[in-house]
């Protein structure tokens, strides 16, 4: 124990601070209850992600797409904080691998934009700010001509390998959606590498109660997103799932594919899940619910022993759910959505009691 406090004092210091930064109850009541969009930025530039806002023309030249991918620029930051505060090489592989996802998300609309030949200019403001904590040659990745020359930028990284493998599906195919998935791929397969070699017991252990639990989450939600929008069958959904995980096994993987209900899906999960489930009623009520789930795993690590990698990294997992949640608000705002039905899909967990009084 404490070759574990000395190894995480100061990383659980950092995110101490960094958490005390995050919305409250009564902020995310505020933007809910915005009267419009100008309504909702001019409270958000009151809170932690004031800096986001300063210079933006707000509706009048910069997108709102590009101001939500700009919401993460601090979570972004925070990973570089954070990733700086470890010492021990094991646990900042295990921060590099969570923050891969976002640079495989940045390889995809790269591969769309060879695919469909759209400039850079084009597409840049879809981008996820990743900060300097990325070592991709970016700009040699975007000289590419097909996805054969990305492969060949990559080699010696994760994604090399796995964009390699999936061209010959991508060319029998003619869609990029079998390389998307490969990039998926390999980088919870570096989390889960990562995880895998960490020194200790305790450690492993409570890296993957969180990490191992955040990919059964997001197995779930992505074997109903297959089935609702791309009509794959259970076996093609199964191959397509993420390693990693925790309770949810091949078997428990194939059997929720086949679910043809959402009580039928609810019955498949394992029980420590499935009894925070039992209200769902509408295969889109799963993303939520599911969100709050995650989130009530997440506040119970923080708040119980603080030294292990499942502190950083469930810090940062809350922070994404946060800039999620905003995001759909905004996204709410635009669509003039009514506050009672934009709170229905915020996790209460980020609510509170606030936004029901």
């Amino acid at each position: 124990m404490l070759l574990l406090a000395a190894r995480y004092s100061f990383a659980n210091a950092k995110v101490r601070a960094l958490r005390a930064r995050r919305l409250t109850p009564e902020d995310f009541h505020f933007l809910i209850q915005a009267r419009d969009l100008s309504g909702f930025f001019a409270y958000l530039a009151t809170t932690s992600y004031q800096d986001i806002l300063s210079g933006k023309n707000i509706g009048g030249g910069t997108s709102i797409k590009s101001i939500e991918r700009s919401l993460y620029a601090p979570l972004f930051k925070e990973y570089r904080k954070i990733a700086k505060a470890l010492k021990n090489p094991g646990s900042r592989q295990v921060i590099l691998a969570l923050y891969s996802r976002f640079e495989a998300e940045n390889l995809k609309i790269i591969l769309r934009s060879i695919v469909l030949g759209k400039n850079r200019s084009l597409v840049s403001h879809l981008l996820y700010p990743l900060g300097s904590l990325t070592r991709l040659p970016w700009d040699d990745l975007w000289n590419c001509k097909d996805p054969a020359g990305l492969a060949k930028v990559l080699r010696g990284s994760v994604f090399g390998l796995a964009i390699r493998h999936a061209l010959p599906q991508f060319e029998a195919q003619g869609r990029t959606f079998p390389i998307e998935v490969a990039l998926d791929l390999a980088a919870f397969r570096w989390l889960a590498e990562a995880t895998s070699r960490l020194s200790g017991k305790r450690d492993k252990n409570e890296a993957r109660n969180v990490l191992g639990r955040y990919v059964d989450i997001l197995n779930c939600l992505w074997i109903t997103r297959l089935r609702l929008h791309f009509n794959m069958s259970p076996e093609e959904i199964v191959n397509y799932s993420l390693p990693g995980g925790m309770d949810i096994t091949l078997k428990r993987l194939h059997l929720l594919a086949k679910s043809k209900t959402t009580s039928e899906f609810v019955e498949n999960i394992p029980e420590t899940m499935a009894k925070k489930l039992t209200m769902v009623r509408e295969w889109s009520d799963f993303r939520p619910a599911f969100t709050s789930l995650l989130l009530r795993l997440l506040r119970k690590v923080l708040a119980s022993f603080p030294f292990h990698i499942g502190v950083e990294a469930g810090y940062l997992l809350e922070k994404e759910l946060e800039v999620q949640a905003l995001i759909a608000t905004m996204e709410s705002k635009k669509q003039k959505i009514a506050p009672k039905d934009i709170a229905r899909h915020v996790p209460m967990e980020l609510l509170g009691e606030v936004a029901h009084v």
